[in-house]
């Protein structure tokens, strides 16, 4: 009899700090990602990082320089505002390299008394950390390559530290550990917005640390195992089960995979997953004879895990049902 396993997992993933959740800039993260295509998530706790705003200045490479605490860790930092804006779809259609594109944006600036500038020097002459606005949660950046292209002629750049330290493809020094995961098969950031474990969350997490959340796309396939007239044949295909339900099946396994005690999830916590009604319906009544789940992020906020499993990039679990 052949074995039928449904494979699951993550595909894509985009991670915020809560405080970015609910805050004035909000609105221009809410995108169809992580309303509609991401439907799973975690809730992830690690120690908070901090700008340091008077550390950071631009050099002649077009690049900023400054230092982000982590619970004492100083974290030395470089980066590009133009790289980072060089990477939205827009300017990639318009430009086919990031020297063309702000070639391009620093001609628009000039200086009568000094007429012989490089690019890169008019943009270290322009470009500025808002010391007035920039706090350790976020660094306001006055860039003029931004101003050359929006309409509205606003030069602001606003980033958090999370978001340069995984740009940067820096170590973070601080373990992520996932506190919670949750689904929604309807509108995910809406879901996250309105959670009600948020209280019971935040009475757990003291000031030196943050609460991170990961939107999660996931995907399935199906692979036949069989013997064929003697010869073993091996079959991937796309699974027809649906992405709700595998969406259920994957939170159930990485819940009783990476969450060892009832405290802010419930179900699934210290149970025998592959025999608990979620699966036996959703899964096994498929005709599914066992279940794997991949959990594979890259980039330095993809080291996650729990103290009982590990802090990794790759995480892997199979049931057999």
């Amino acid at each position: 009899m052949p074995s039928r396993l449904l494979s699951t997992y993550v595909k894509n993933f985009q991670f915020f700090p809560k405080s970015s959740i609910y805050d004035d800039d909000a609105k221009y993260r809410i995108s169809e990602f992580n309303r509609h295509v991401a439907t799973l998530y975690f809730i992830v706790r690690t120690k908070k990082a901090c700008f340091l705003p008077a550390t950071f200045s631009v050099g002649l490479d077009y690049s900023f320089r400054g230092v982000i605490d982590i619970a004492g860790h100083q974290l030395p930092i470089q980066f590009s505002c133009v790289d980072i804006l060089f990477q939205t779809p827009d300017v990639q259609k318009a430009f086919s390299t990031c020297n063309e594109f702000v070639e391009y944006c620093m001609r628009q600036w000039k200086d009568p008394a000094r007429p012989n500038l490089s690019s890169s020097e008019k943009y270290a002459a322009k470009a500025y950390v808002d010391a007035n606005r920039s706090t350790a949660n976020k660094l306001v950046i006055e860039c003029p390559v931004k101003y050359s292209i929006t309409r509205e002629h606003i030069g602001e750049v606003v980033l958090s530290p999370y978001q340069l330290i995984n740009l940067a493809d820096a170590n973070f020094p601080a373990p992520l550990e996932i506190i919670y995961i949750g689904k929604s098969n309807d509108d995910t950031w809406k879901r996250i917005y309105n959670h009600n474990k948020w209280g019971l969350i935040d009475e757990h997490r003291d000031e030196t640390e943050e609460l991170l959340v990961y939107f999660l796309e996931i995907d399935k396939s199906c692979i036949v195992d069989q013997n064929f007239n003697g010869f073993r044949v091996i079959a991937r295909d796309e699974s027809a089960l649906s992405v709700e339900d595998a969406t259920v099946a994957t939170e159930a396994v990485l819940i009783n995979y990476f969450v060892k005690e009832k405290k802010f999830n419930n179900h699934h916590v210290g149970s025998d997953v592959a025999k608990s009604d979620t699966i036996v319906d959703k899964v096994k009544a498929r005709g599914y004879t066992d279940l794997a789940v991949e959990c594979e992020l890259e980039g330095p906020f993809g080291v996650i895990g729990t103290h009982s499993s590990g802090f990794k990039h790759r995480h892997s679990v199979h049931h057999k049902l």
